[in-house]
């Protein structure tokens, strides 16, 4: 019997929090508290002697940013986490989004990845490898690439190197998947990215139910 996702949920460890996306107008307001929360233990203890208000202004704008790129995505349902290893500094290290894909095998997804990779416009894929594994919500397959941005250096110029990890989840007996997409600020944000990132995914459950 096939089964279809219900519904899913992703329980974020320590230093991931959760960014909402269902609310654009309030992003401010909740930038601006989570910042300040997320900074109010570290005060002059991480030998700081700015106030908290200081502290937290850069971090909320980075949390501002997060919140609003995935709001202009326009796709409902999507989960969002950003990581924040050292909220004093100021600076989100990664972002995470996951959603569900309908009616999308593994070797389809694998297939989509690969031509993306081969015939893409827009990045340059210094490095694509696959990635395999497995979760409790299900088998896991995906691509860690790390994609080259030229933006404002110009082709001829130095471009910045951006670290991304893809995987699909597939729950067994079900058709279809749950799409994560993990960014990490920088190259070396991680010591192994596609392995911290299937470290999160042991917070990811999945419901189905049959068709």
């Amino acid at each position: 019997m096939t089964r279809q996702i219900a519904g899913f949920e992703l329980r974020l460890p320590e230093s991931w929090v959760a960014v909402p996306t269902d609310a654009p107008a309030s992003v401010p307001e909740w930038a601006t508290s989570t910042a300040a929360a997320l900074v109010a233990d570290v005060g002059t203890s991480g030998g700081h002697d700015l106030p908290v208000e200081e502290l937290a202004g850069g971090l909320a704008r980075q949390l501002e940013d997060v919140a609003r790129a995935v709001a202009d995505t326009g796709m409902p349902g999507l989960v969002t986490g950003a990581l924040v290893r050292r909220p004093e500094l100021g600076v989100v290290d990664a972002m995470v989004t996951v959603t569900a894909q309908p009616d999308l095998a593994s070797d389809e997804f694998a297939a989509q990845l690969a031509e993306a990779v081969e015939s893409s416009d827009e990045h340059d894929y210094a490095f694509a490898g696959q990635v395999d594994g497995a979760v409790e919500a299900g088998d896991v397959t995906g691509l860690h690439a790390m994609i080259t941005h030229f933006g404002e250096f110009g082709e001829e110029g130095t471009g910045m190197l951006e670290e991304r990890v893809v995987l699909g989840v597939f729950p067994a007996d079900s058709r279809d998947m749950v799409e994560v997409t993990a960014v990490a600020r920088s190259v070396g944000t991680f010591d192994d990215m596609p392995q911290e990132m299937l470290d999160l995914l042991a917070g990811l459950s999945v419901e189905t139910e049959a068709v």
